[in-house]
């Protein structure tokens, strides 16, 4: 059965995402399928607060930025395998510089699960280590800038995630492997 959808008049729908972690899936000790666990569909398909756990020594990279700078997009399609979620993530990083440079060499040929935090103040989990995210970066001179993405296909939609503490700890703001050039309001 189908829940009735929440009443929303009245409240802001702002596009766009404006901050995302990612953490690589070797850093990843267990994720939780919300399908296997009872009543997870009725709630809306929603990660449990201790369904993602990562080691204590797990490097997360951290962006933050304007919300018109990130867009998520998610596509299902019926294959002959079942349905399949297409997941995009993508970001513009204006100005060419060489720490952008080596982001782009660190994160190459890397596998990445996403937390996104929506302009809405929402929460979800992209990929999974079995299915992770892939990096891709496109540089451009006119405009001048990057154009950073992250795609996979999965056999699930992305996760509702109720555990922002796992992010906002120490770990939001504190040493990361790629603090030094993303402090993130990216305006060119």
């Amino acid at each position: 059965m189908i829940p009735a959808l929440p009443n929303q008049n009245g409240q802001a729908n702002v596009p766009g995402f404006r901050k995302l972690w990612l953490i690589e899936t070797r850093y990843i000790l267990g994720m939780v399928d919300p399908r296997t666990i009872a009543g997870a569909l009725a709630d809306g398909w929603m990660l449990t607060a201790t369904g993602l756990q990562i080691a204590e020594d797990a490097v997360i990279q951290a962006f933050k930025f304007p919300a018109d700078r990130g867009e998520y997009s998610q596509k299902a399609s019926v294959t002959i395998h079942g349905v399949s979620y297409a997941h995009s993530l993508s970001l513009m990083v204006p100005k060419d510089h060489p720490l952008v440079a080596l982001v782009v060499q660190r994160m190459s040929g890397r596998k990445f699960v996403a937390v996104y935090q929506d302009a809405n103040g929402l929460m979800k989990l992209v990929g999974s280590p079995k299915q992770p995210l892939r990096f891709l970066a496109e540089m451009k001179t006119s405009p001048n800038g990057y154009a950073f993405s992250w795609t996979t296909q999965t056999r699930h939609p992305a996760i509702f995630f109720t555990d922002p503490d796992l992010f906002l700890t120490d770990r939001d703001g504190g040493p990361a492997e790629f603090s030094f050039g993303f402090s993130y309001d990216f305006y060119s």
